[in-house]
């Protein structure tokens, strides 16, 4: 415990940091559980309805923000001319 030590500061972690420590734990915990699963969905969907940005999504992720538009473009449903 930092605040058990005589003379130290208490270091605290901001609300940003932590909600998105707890959101990559999240991700880390689909992507396993998803292995053996037949849900197609793409993390960076679900993460993208969600309502995250790109880059937001790159930072949970681990990607890069290029590679998390190219797979959001190619979930988009194609529309095809009739």
């Amino acid at each position: 415990m930092a605040n058990a030590r005589a003379g130290r500061e208490q270091h605290v972690v901001s609300t940003e940091a932590a909600l998105t420590g707890i959101l990559a734990l999240f991700v880390e915990a689909r992507e396993r559980q998803a292995k053996g699963s037949n849900d197609t969905t793409k993390i960076e969907v679900l993460l993208s309805r969600a309502g995250l940005t790109n880059e937001d999504i790159a930072t949970v992720t681990g990607k890069q923000a290029d590679a998390v538009r190219k797979v959001l473009e190619r979930a988009k449903p194609s529309k095809r001319s009739s």
